[in-house]
This record gives C-alpha cells, structure tokens and sequence, in this order.
C-alpha cells in the first residue's frame, strides 16, 4: 500500500491520463479541466477502461463503480481509495514500435526506484522541490513527478504544457530531450542551485553542455524503458551509466532486480565496465528516438505499405539529432496524386512521432551498386 501516495496525487495523474485518452479518442486538443468536460457513453465506456487498467482497479472490484458515478472528483476518490489495495500501476509503451504493450509495476518496485533516485540526487545536492513538466501518466512522468517526492518527503508542481513555473534555489526540474533543447536555445541563466532530469531519450551533448554553461547545477539522464522502469543514471553525457540500487547485473545483456531471480533482458547492446557501470553500443532493433519518443522506422514504413495504393516504401530519419524526424520514400501502385492524398489522409492520425515529414514518390526504391537500398 503506497502510504505516500494523496488523493490530490492521484487527482493529478488521473487527469492527465484522462486527459491524454480523450485527446487520442477524439483526435482533437485536451479538454480544459477548469470545466468538466461533457463525455458521450461511448467515451464513458473508454475511460472506465483505461482508468481500471491504469490503477489495477479489477483487483479491488471497483472497476464498475467507475460507470455508476458522473463527476471526475469521485472517480479521482474512488481510484484512492482503491489503489491501497492494488498491486501497483499498468503502464503502456507507446505503441510506436508496433502494438502497445501493458507492463505492471509494483508498489514496492516503484518505490525502490524512488529511493534509490533520492539517493543520486542527495549526493550531488538537497532538493527542496520536484518540478515536472510532462504527463504524469507516463512511467517516467510518474516516477520523478509523483513517487520521487511523495517517497522523499519533498513538494512538488506540475508545470502546464507551455512553459516551466518561477524556479529557486534547491528545485529539481524533470522533463524530455526536447524540452531541455528548447531550454537551452530559450534560457540564459538558471537560479543557483537547481538541477535537472531527462529521460526517454538521448540528449545532444550541445544541449547537455549549453545548460550546465548557463548555470544548471548538474543534469542527470536516467537509462530505462517503459518494460524495465529506470535501471541506470549517469551525470556525465560521456561517462558510463551506473545501475541504480535495486538493480543488477545478470549475464551480459540482462539485469535482475536484487529481490527477484527472473532475469530481464537490456533493449540496448551494452558493454559492461565492472558489475555495476556499463556503455550503450546501440539498440538490438531499429528503433530511434523522434522528439522523445521511440520510434520504429521499419513500423512506419509497414503502416505506410499497408495503404492500398503502396506498392513500396522505405523510411529513414532524416535531420540532425536534436531535430530528429522521419522522411519516407514512396513507390505508387499506380499515380503520385492518388497516393499522396490517401498518405495525407492516412498520417494525420498519426501520433506527432510517427509522421514522416516529407515524401519523396518514385518508380523504385532507390539502390547503390550493389543493390542495397540508399539513401535519398
């Protein structure tokens, strides 16, 4: 039972994940929450279900009280009532590598994260305050916005998708690779005493070097997955990542939580230094990281061949790393015009990450001398 867990924290994460499944239910932007926002059956049935496998609610038979009850503040009071009786939480991947997956996180795993996360940072300095600024349904989100400071004892604010709040000396700001790009081109100063976090993606060593120049007492990456929760940190771009406390390692490419004996398997190709600290040499798949987000080129490019009027296509990045997008290259079963249009159609329901931002239309997959698919 997560002692440290409120029901304001649990409001708090609900709305953002309420408000993440009606925008993609929709297709349109999130509701304003100063207003409860007027849901259909239709919808209702949806979030029910994404609320019960979120909080584990069928553990509990609460699940059905979710339909008998109209306002957002008593589902927020029912899910805190029950979630003292689940196991922990169900976090979902993306989806942008093939079919989202559900991975059940335990209390006591996501509480032995948070405490050995509050031990990096009281080493290097105290943190006062968690200010997060991502969705706090995302495990990462979660992590470091709501189970770091409830753990810790710390206050914590949840800053809005457009900009960070006011910061002071002792706060600790979380958010992605892309929000620390923007940071670094937008700031030009930070108050002393303030520190950062990023995760889900690598960060450009330029931004990582720009932030401590303007002032940014130490920025810490965590390594992870949404399978595996962070296992690893590291305050250095170029030094090697040091397994958190509740992790070890198991083989070459495993690790294994201290209190268990199942082994999980590393999404990177690693190159361990010693039992604890190891280098990334590299994803076993194809997978990249396009604002944040894992990305499958060879996934897109089987969505786009799925369309009827492609005969052919092949995806590839494209731009520099901190501006990562995709780019497709498209061969027509029969006319440009007719494809183009139905691809438009098609990627603007895509999520942002996923969208190739330009198309280039051929006759043949573009090869070298010897027959292997180049670049364009």
């Amino acid at each position: 039972m997560p002692q440290w867990l409120t029901e304001a924290d649990c409001k708090a994460v609900l709305q953002s994940l309420l408000s993440a499944e009606l925008t993609a239910y929709r297709g349109e932007a999130a509701p304003d929450w100063h207003h409860a926002p007027v849901i259909d059956s239709l919808e209702r049935l949806h979030l029910a279900a994404c609320v019960n496998e979120f909080f584990c609610l069928h553990e509990t038979g609460a699940e059905d009280r979710l339909l008998m009850t109209q306002r957002f503040d008593d589902w927020s009071s029912l899910v805190a009532q029950a979630v003292n009786e689940t196991s922990g939480l169900t976090f979902r991947t993306s989806g942008s590598t093939g079919a989202p997956t559900a991975h059940l996180h335990r209390w006591e795993h996501i509480e032995a994260e948070a405490h050995a996360l509050a031990q990096r940072f009281a080493l290097r300095m105290p943190v006062n305050r968690v200010v997060s600024w991502l969705p706090l349904h995302h495990l990462y989100g979660f992590m470091l916005g709501i189970a770091l400071p409830g753990v810790a004892g710390l206050s914590r604010v949840s800053a809005d998708a457009a900009a960070l709040p006011s910061l002071s000396s002792g706060d600790l700001v979380v958010t992605v690779p892309p929000r620390w790009d923007y940071l670094a081109r937008s700031r030009r100063s930070w108050p002393a005493s303030v520190m950062g976090v990023s995760s889900t993606a690598p960060l450009s060593a330029a931004t990582s070097a720009a932030l401590i120049d303007q002032g940014l007492t130490g920025l810490l990456d965590i390594y992870g997955s949404t399978e595996t929760g962070g296992v690893a940190t590291r305050w250095q771009r170029d030094s090697p990542y040091q397994l958190l406390d509740h992790w070890q390692r198991h083989g070459t490419q495993q690790l294994q939580r201290v209190d268990a004996t199942a082994a999980i398997p590393l999404l990177d190709e690693t190159h361990w230094l010693d039992a604890r600290t190891f280098t990334l040499k590299g994803r076993h798949d194809d997978v990249v990281a396009i604002g944040g987000v894992n990305v499958s080129p060879g996934y897109v490019a089987k969505r786009l061949m799925s369309l009827e009027s492609v005969a052919d296509c092949a995806v590839r990045t494209t731009g520099q790393s901190a501006q990562q997008r995709l780019k497709a290259f498209v061969v027509p079963l029969k006319h440009a015009d007719e494809t183009a249009v139905e691809i438009a159609q098609e990627i603007a329901q895509w999520p942002v990450a996923e969208r190739p931002v330009g198309v280039t239309y051929g006759d043949a997959l573009p090869t070298n001398a010897m027959g292997k698919l180049a670049d364009w």
